[in-house]
């Protein structure tokens, strides 16, 4: 898909992303601009950058045949299009004059929290945005977007979507514990249903990128972006390893809430199936990690934490333990 360079509309931009292409600095000033590295994200290098006029977002993507920064611009003016005030408006988009493509978007003000949502207040904020997000269709939408990076919409598409990670590896690789899930899955009774509705998906369940707001949350890093089943973002939640101190008895509110709000009579079946499904595919997905990163595959414009082998490993042993009980 052909998805449109932009023309700038905020004065000076340009002259400040040419300065900081390749730069990689911790803060600094150029012109009437103010900037500031944020940390925390693996794949993209970000700043705050502001003027007396402008508070922005610039998002430098790694580039790959995922075209992050095109995927974002696009869901971005989607929302905007829609009227959806649940993410940054897009102000600007460059994938060719720079070494990464780059993607600018209004900074959105508001609380972000390493930890999931700990009141029932903050549980609905959430599930609320989720709906919002998932009101956009394509029926409603007049921007091209691509099918989300990562959705299932059937059984099939799950097993699917977990021998892409596998067949990442050799087999050799490919751990006792895996074969064993697979098989399992393999041989599982699974339910069938009706190919389900498309709506936007966000694909990205990070707790870091929701910003927290009075007059309702919004999110950020839309990178992952497109069409999908909806309810799959719900399983994404669920096994997302940020979300592992929330208890089995949220999940079944969650799950209950969003099948009711959604109006989809399917939901919770599909939930359900989707989410023995993930768990298996994150423990191939991490396999794969612990196999490429020591080898030099998985690059990303950021360092990794230098604890990240253990903490892989850790994850690794988690969900062999939750997708076992799973299938």
């Amino acid at each position: 898909m052909n998805m449109e360079q932009s023309t700038p509309v905020v004065p000076g931009l340009v002259p400040l992303l040419d300065h900081l292409s390749g730069l990689n600095s911790a803060a600094g000033t150029h012109g009437l601009w103010r900037y500031t590295r944020i940390e925390g994200g693996a794949n993209n290098l970000i700043y705050r950058a502001t003027s007396p006029e402008y508070d922005t977002a610039i998002k430098w993507t790694i580039r790959d045949a995922r075209d992050r920064a095109g995927r974002e611009w696009a869901a971005l003016r989607a929302l905007a299009a829609a009227g959806l005030d649940c993410a940054p408006m897009p102000l600007f988009l460059d994938r060719d004059h720079y070494a990464q493509p780059v993607v600018v978007q209004s900074w959105v003000a508001g609380t972000v929290d390493a930890a999931p949502p700990s009141t029932d207040a903050e549980w609905q904020a959430l599930l609320t945005h989720y709906l919002t997000i998932h009101s956009l269709t394509p029926a409603r939408c007049a921007q091209p977007l691509l099918p989300a990076t990562l959705n299932m919409h059937s059984v099939a598409d799950g097993f699917a979507r977990i021998a892409q990670q596998i067949d990442c590896l050799p087999t050799s690789a490919r751990t006792p514990e895996l074969r064993a899930l697979i098989h399992a899955a393999e041989t599982r009774d699974w339910p069938r249903w009706p190919t389900p509705r498309l709506a936007l998906c966000r694909v990205d369940s990070n707790t870091r990128n929701f910003v927290r707001r009075a007059g309702g949350w919004a999110s950020v890093d839309w990178e992952s972006g497109g069409w999908g089943d909806p309810s799959f973002e719900v399983v994404d939640m669920i096994t997302h390893p940020a979300y592992a101190s929330v208890p089995a008895e949220r999940w079944e509110w969650l799950i209950d809430a969003y099948a009711n709000a959604s109006g989809d009579a399917g939901a919770e079946t599909r939930i359900r199936a989707y989410r023995p499904l993930m768990l298996v595919w994150w423990v191939a997905r991490l396999a794969r990690a612990l196999y490429e990163v020591p080898r030099g595959g998985d690059q990303r414009l950021a360092g990794r934490n230098p604890a990240w082998q253990a903490e892989t490993e850790a994850h690794y042993q988690r969900y062999v333990q939750l997708a076992r009980a799973a299938v």
